[in-house]
């Protein structure tokens, strides 16, 4: 079993906003501190943690793995509660899920499972299942996520010039948002748009999305419509910019993100994986509002590589891929 613990160096600037070239340009947070995790020994039933969220009154943890797919946890105690979610071909079966999750709303949680939908609930404490077909058959749907009751919207395909895909209830299909630059510097437009991965999470109202791409400190609000609100550059210590041509040259900065009402929340390395290799740095949690501004900077005392806010308890949640039998907590 692997751990991972960072020295930290971090230069941090007074906090400013500048205007250039339609970006908004920030250089620090209002804030910087470090939370410090407190430690929860669970069974060994998270053999590889792929995907995190809150529900009711419980932590679900998913798992690509394990033969049942959800691991249910007492969001309040952290006590193991059961599994659930077999592969297979029946109406409450999974076929290829993925730790993607499409909305969480109203205790209702939509996972995609390849070009499908899956609806978990739970009722008098159990899970039930059931199946959603899409509007727009695909093979694939990187990145999907549920706007509100008449758009879903999805990355584009792999060749596209824009980056994302608006899905409309019938079916139709719309192409939006012009990726930062073009492809002459990255040689051709696949290279430029795996450059340019992002991650992205919609607000709870639907109304709008933030998109964060992986290897630069770049991100943009969108609304329901695909149309950009704010496209905000972090002019921080511990990034490049451009985005350097050779993959193995990038700093990989956001590796997930979970919103609120009020704000975005960011994981991030912010480190090359040489960097990551060699133990230079540590990752964080890092907090925006909505209309982009860098808030507060969370350095955490240890790796994870997955989290869920609970804002109401003050609490965020984290478990590490390589680390089966522990759940932290964090008191923000």
């Amino acid at each position: 079993m692997k751990q991972l613990f960072f020295a930290l160096f971090v230069v941090v600037g007074f906090y400013s906003c500048t205007m250039r070239d339609d970006n908004t340009v920030y250089t620090s947070f209002q804030g910087v501190d470090t939370l410090r995790a407190e430690v929860h020994q669970v069974p060994p039933v998270m053999l590889y943690p792929r995907g995190l969220f809150l529900v009711d009154s419980f932590l679900v943890v998913f798992n690509d793995k394990m033969d049942t797919c959800f691991q249910v946890f007492d969001r309040r105690t952290l006590e193991y509660q059961y599994s659930f979610g077999v592969h297979g071909q029946g109406p409450q079966d999974f076929n290829m899920p993925s730790g993607q999750i499409v909305d969480n709303c109203n205790g209702e949680v939509l996972v995609l499972d390849f070009n499908r939908l899956k609806a978990i609930n739970f009722q008098q404490g159990k899970p039930v299942v059931s199946t959603r077909t899409l509007p727009a058959q695909r093979s694939y749907y990187n990145g999907l996520l549920r706007l509100n009751d008449s758009v879903y919207i999805c990355e584009g395909d792999h060749e596209d010039n824009e980056e994302y895909q608006l899905i409309y209830m019938d079916g139709t299909v719309e192409k939006k948002v012009a990726y930062p630059e073009s492809s002459e510097r990255f040689g051709s437009v696949l290279a430029r748009n795996q450059a340019y991965g992002r991650i992205a999470a919609a607000h709870p109202s639907g109304e709008r999305f933030a998109s964060f791409y992986t290897f630069t400190r770049r991100f943009r609000i969108m609304d329901e419509k695909g149309k950009i609100l704010k496209d905000v550059k972090l002019d921080i210590a511990l990034s490049d910019s451009p985005i350097a041509v050779e993959p193995e040259e990038r700093r990989i900065h956001v590796l997930a993100v979970c919103a609120t009402e009020k704000h975005i929340y960011t994981l991030n390395l912010d480190m090359t994986s040489q960097e990551i290799y060699a133990r230079q740095g540590r990752p964080s949690i890092q907090v925006f509002s909505w209309e982009g501004e860098p808030l507060r900077l969370h350095y955490l005392d240890r790796f994870i590589s997955l989290f869920a806010v609970d804002e109401q308890a003050r609490l965020l949640y984290g478990v590490f891929a390589e680390n089966e039998n522990e759940i932290y907590t964090f008191p923000l």
